[in-house]
């Protein structure tokens, strides 16, 4: 076999990838179907889409990659396509706002798992290379990482997705826009043809987009404002918060997505039912109630200085399941602990699964308290 890419071996690795390209097709819908099922728990609004790559679109890729030495030297054997080639099958995330990238890259690492021995996901932000960085007029923004399904999710006709990965791209919905037309426009062509009118009209645009991003931004806030005032109307005029949803509004428009500074910003979204049991459980319904029992010192000492404690109890003794996440209402349920979770833990389960999440976090923090 040849030592390198040639016309030949390129035809053969389009080939080869063209025979999978069902198996690849199954692995993009399967990671589409996680994302948008995730993103809608974590109310983040975003659109997510996927392809496999076409057979002439690889074909032209690799036929450029042979005059390329450096890339052309990685290349021995047609299955060395699953390899090089990353986006082969990929997926985007576009979210409504900018703010929310980081946000979909760090719940991608959650779900998913990386490749092996690439255990940073091969996390790139491109407007910080020295490609993009470098030129003034290139307003490319996205974050790309390479995913894989963790073993959890290799089961039933997902089994033959072990050594597969794909490419994540994650930007702004406007940013897209630019992304899109700049890649048409200038990647696949010859940006030292592209006329003055052209050149200014993509600069003008990429302009647009940024002041774009903030006017969204404003009226997604103002929205959640005006909700959130109609929503603290209807809280007041019943008196008591029953609902897990509700709660989770309540919480946000109260402490602030950045409850503590130089620290992650608070999901109040992600492990909100078992906190909402709790407090109901306990009477603590009213938000008067509420906020006096979740004072800023209550929380910021659990953070701080219980919850280290408490980790390395966790995971000194084996707890794996059901794991406290400090940046979701689990902060807010563990700090109940202190107080009830003697009462917490007395709380009756029934049926056959695990014990739900606020009885089993009482339970270990009583077994907590007696290592103590």
């Amino acid at each position: 076999m040849t030592e390198m890419l040639d016309q030949s071996l390129a035809e053969a690795c389009t080939n080869e990838c063209h025979r999978s390209f069902d198996r690849l097709l199954k692995l993009q819908l399967r990671i589409v179907d996680k994302l948008e099922s995730e993103l809608r728990e974590r109310k983040i609004m975003a659109r997510v889409s996927g392809r496999v790559k076409g057979r002439e679109s690889l074909r032209a890729k690799l036929l450029k990659w042979v005059n390329d030495e450096e890339k052309a030297k990685l290349f021995s054997d047609p299955r060395d396509v699953f390899k090089y080639v990353g986006d082969l099958a990929a997926v985007r995330v576009m979210t409504y706002v900018e703010q929310d990238r980081e946000r979909v890259a760090n719940i991608a690492k959650e779900i998913f798992t990386h490749r092996l021995g690439r255990e940073d996901f091969e996390y790139e932000v491109k407007e910080s290379s020295p490609r993009v960085k470098s030129d003034d007029a290139n307003y490319y923004r996205a974050t790309h990482m390479q995913i894989c399904l963790k073993e959890a999710d290799l089961t039933g006709h997902s089994d033959n997705l072990a050594d597969d990965h794909c490419e994540l791209q994650i930007t702004s919905m406007l940013a897209h826009v630019w992304n899109e037309i700049e890649h048409d426009i200038v990647y696949k062509g010859d940006r030292t043809q592209l006329s003055t009118d052209e050149l200014s009209a993509l600069e003008s645009l990429g302009l647009l987009t940024k002041t774009g991003d903030n006017i969204i931004v404003n009226l997604m806030n103002a929205n959640a404002r005006r909700v959130m005032e109609q929503h603290t109307k209807l809280v007041h005029a019943s008196k008591e918060m029953l609902d897990a949803d509700a709660l989770s509004s309540f919480l946000e428009g109260h402490y602030g997505t950045k409850l503590f500074s130089h620290s992650q910003a608070i999901d109040y979204w992600k492990n909100n039912e078992p906190l909402s049991l709790a407090l109901r459980h306990l009477g603590i319904t009213h938000p008067h109630d509420i906020t006096s029992t979740f004072t800023p010192s209550r929380l910021y000492e659990m953070r701080k200085t219980e919850w280290p404690l408490f980790k390395r109890f966790l995971e000194r003794n084996g707890y794996e399941r059901q794991t406290p996440d400090i940046n979701s209402c689990d902060l807010f349920l563990l700090s109940l602990m202190p107080e009830n979770s003697a009462t917490l833990a007395a709380f009756p389960h029934t049926g056959m699964g695990p014990k739900p999440r606020q009885i089993a976090f009482a339970h270990r923090w009583e077994a907590f308290l007696s290592s103590r």
